[in-house]
């Protein structure tokens, strides 16, 4: 037995005025997103850096000042000591529990807001688009209904924004010559004329 030939779609743009807007339109908010996803990792990764430096040069300046005070000529020693404290402080610091999660907070805080964002924009985006998409397909499948139980006479109309007027346009042209050729059979006056008319259908 031969097998069935399964239809392949070679030609990848099959309307290219349609298929384009749709690339732009959803190339535009994903450049948007990709940009604001990029300012973010830079400004979280700026505040996470100002923070800790911040942090960092006011311990080691709190620590120099109990260090020197009431010093008025410090010696070797204290230099010494000083410099042995500031690193035990470093080396405390990046075991720091405390700035370990300020730090995931931070960053939580700041892709939590950005994925928030992002969110809305995509839901915005899917009503947006079904909306223009699912109204026609509505009218579509109440036209349908129509020429099946034996109303000819329903025609689709689309709002201004809504896609696919061209397949409404040609489908309003199939229902009004079926509808004329109905009629012809309907108003034939001899079987010659509704010969003719039945001639012009491929049954």
């Amino acid at each position: 037995m031969a097998q069935k030939k399964t239809f392949v779609r070679k030609q990848v743009f099959i309307n290219r005025h349609l298929q384009g807007r749709y690339m732009l339109t959803f190339f535009i908010p994903m450049a948007v997103m990709l940009v604001f996803w990029i300012l973010t990792i830079y400004f979280a990764s700026q505040s996470i850096i100002t923070t800790t430096m911040s942090i960092v040069e006011r311990d080691i300046n709190d620590r120099v000042a109990i260090h020197l005070q009431d010093v008025r000529d410090p010696g070797v020693d204290i230099y010494k000591a000083m410099v042995a404290d500031i690193q035990n402080y470093v080396d405390e610091f990046a075991r720091r529990d405390q700035y370990k999660k300020a730090i995931i907070s931070s960053l939580l805080w700041i892709f939590g807001t950005g994925i928030f964002l992002v969110i809305i924009q995509i839901v915005l985006l899917t009503i947006f688009f079904s909306h223009r998409l699912a109204g026609p397909i509505y009218r579509f499948e109440k036209a349908c209904h129509s020429l099946i139980a034996g109303n000819y006479t329903e025609e689709i109309f689309l709002r201004k924004h809504d896609e696919m007027k061209n397949l409404a346009s040609l489908i309003n042209s199939m229902v009004a010559k079926t509808r004329t050729r109905f009629c012809a059979l309907r108003d034939a006056r001899s079987d010659e004329e509704k010969s003719r008319v039945l001639d012009t259908l491929k049954l």
